[in-house]
């Protein structure tokens, strides 16, 4: 095949990489502005601590930034100047240390253990799925690129230092049996096959609002209190004018040197304190040195703190709704699906001249080559006919139950604090992470309401509903993100059959094992509990039973026929890669 950058997915995310670099180096030298501009204030009680926190964020934002922008180059060097090749692998865990995976040369059988160079966060994304393959670009002696079957995501990984360390991870991977396992199909170029392309993003424009907005309310704040340290002066009144005008002198209490100027007299002063009066004077900004009253008059410092505060908070609130209502939009739509004919940059898995409908048999050898036996034993939950929604853990995690508690939690700990009087020697830092967490709550608790329990309450209406349809299935993964579906065919059929439907499933696992909880087979027979009930696409909710255990979707139920469903089909096997089956 072509080069690997000259695949669209991965052009894609190696953009996609690079501006996440330049956009934390930004937030960096925004947060180097705020410390060095705070630092600038006068000392009070919590300008240390301010200090510290935004220093601290301004190191993490611009070290993190700068070694994604190197990291960023060479996968650009590499990705340039290599092929993909598809290789079987392994995830080794290591306490203490970065995440690590083992690959499989597909020519000489040696094994590679690799470092990989990111947060778990993003490692998450390239994890190997249950068919147990990566992608991978470079030289496993200098380091590379892995990416997950696509291409779409990147990481770069090093080989592991240390003679008796790499001894050791190769002799875990030998262990799971990756000597063993069949050598994947080679990426290579030919016809394009129905790719999904995300939507351009506009929450990037939104962040930066709210990020602006977020700053302007720290400007208004520290005008305020800042306001507090304005020194007090006696004044000299030289002259009266019409109204309350007047013009007075006074000593700068900063420098020492006396000075004249316009000035708004108290009204209705005793005429014991003829020719004398008091002021304030501005201390910070700007305006410092501006002579103002009691009633803040005689400096537009205070007006342009209030502008500030005011309009900061307002470009705060349009760009947290504009983003979110962006981002629901996009996940109603979902992707768009595009073709592009003839173009030598997308890649297919094997020859074209599959059959444009996949029957049971190839897609049960495709869910037999993506099966991963479990190890680990799932804990069975409340069971959805005996117990309310709130119980079933499957149905927590679709309501958003979950984050409505943990924030509770975390406001409930702030709450202590106070009601106990030791809030008094708390930092910024930790009132700052009290608001925050009031506002998660909020946040939360309003999808909640909105959505998660209607949500929860019409997943378990469906999967209580009395009369089930029973069908056979072959369980696959998402090649992006590795979440699991299920292709439906009829209860009573042959290898040739067509599916009938499609079900995309929640993964039931952690995040460090997704597939915990999917079933031990990954074809059999299947109850559909349901169909009575329309989600707001107006397609029928349907539950799944499996091993006597429902399994939650993600999605409505997709019944064949029309463009989306083989769309989404080809996704999740794509017909180059289908091979005839003895089923």
């Amino acid at each position: 095949m072509a080069r690997a950058l000259d695949l669209r997915e991965t052009a894609a995310a190696l953009e996609r990489y690079g501006r996440r670099a330049v956009e934390l180096m930004v937030i960096g030298a925004v947060l180097l502005a705020l410390t060095v501009g705070v630092g600038l204030l006068p000392r009070r009680e919590w300008t240390s601590d301010v200090i510290g926190w935004l220093a601290g964020l301004t190191l993490t934002a611009l070290i993190f930034g700068i070694g994604a922008r190197s990291t960023g180059k060479r996968m650009r060097h590499v990705l340039g100047a290599g092929t993909w090749s598809a290789h079987a692998a392994v995830p080794v865990a290591r306490t203490w240390h970065s995440a690590t995976v083992v690959l499989a040369s597909p020519d000489t059988g040696e094994l590679w253990p690799l470092t990989v160079v990111a947060v778990r966060q993003r490692y998450d994304l390239v994890r190997p799925g249950p068919d147990g393959v990566l992608w991978w670009c470079g030289d496993p002696r200098r380091g590379g690129v892995i990416a997950p079957p696509g291409g779409g995501e990147l990481i770069w990984a090093k080989p592991v230092r240390g003679r008796a360390a790499r001894r050791r991870i190769v002799a875990r991977a030998e262990r799971e049996g990756l000597p063993n396992r069949p050598v994947p199909r080679s990426p290579q170029s030919g016809p394009a096959p129905a790719t999904v392309v995300e939507r351009r993003r506009r929450w990037g424009v939104w962040r930066w609002v709210v990020l602006a907005g977020a700053v302007a309310v720290g400007l208004g704040i520290h005008g305020f209190e800042s306001s507090d340290n304005d020194p007090q002066v006696d004044l000299t009144v030289l002259s009266r004018q019409e109204g309350d005008a007047c013009t007075v002198s006074w000593k700068d209490p900063f420098d020492g040197t006396a000075r004249t100027g316009p000035y708004q007299c108290s009204p209705d002063l005793d005429p014991v304190l003829e020719g004398w009066d008091t002021g304030f004077v501005v201390s910070y900004g700007l305006w410092k040195g501006d002579l103002y009253n009691a009633d803040l008059q005689g400096t537009p410092a205070f007006d342009v703190d209030n502008a500030l505060f005011g309009l900061g908070a307002l470009a705060a609130l349009v760009g947290l709704v504009a983003g979110g209502v962006g981002g629901w939009r996009r996940r109603a739509v979902g992707p768009v699906p595009t073709r592009a004919p003839g173009d030598a940059s997308r890649v297919s898995l094997a020859n074209a001249g599959a059959e444009p409908v996949p029957t049971y048999a190839l897609l049960a050898a495709h869910a037999e080559r993506q099966a991963v036996t479990q190890t680990a034993t799932h804990r069975p939950g409340a069971d959805v006919r005996e117990a309310p929604w709130w119980r079933v853990r499957g149905l927590r995690r679709v309501s958003g139950l979950n984050e409505v508690l943990i924030s509770a939690a975390g406001c409930a700990g702030v709450g202590a604090l106070v009601l106990t009087g030791l809030h008094e020697d708390i930092t910024v830092g930790a009132y700052t992470a009290g608001v925050l967490v009031t506002g998660r709550l909020l946040v939360s608790g309003f999808r909640l309401l909105r959505s998660g329990r209607p949500a929860a309450l019409l997943l378990a209406r469906a999967a209580t509903a009395p009369v089930p349809v029973v069908r056979r299935y072959t369980m696959l993964h998402d090649p992006y993100g590795g979440a699991p579906a299920l292709v439906v065919f009829p209860a009573h059929g042959g290898p040739d059959d067509r599916p009938e439907g499609l079900l995309v499933l929640a993964s039931p696992g952690t995040p460090k094992r997704p597939w915990l909880g999917l079933p031990s087979a990954p074809t059999g027979s299947v109850e559909l509990r349901g169909w009575l009930d329309r989600a707001d696409s107006g397609l029928p909710v349907v539950v799944p039973w499996i091993e006597g255990r429902p399994l939650w979707p993600a999605e409505p139920y997709q019944e064949a026929g029309g463009s989306e469903f083989a769309e989404q089909l080809e996704r999740l096997a794509p017909p180059q890669e289908e091979e005839a089956s003895p089923l």
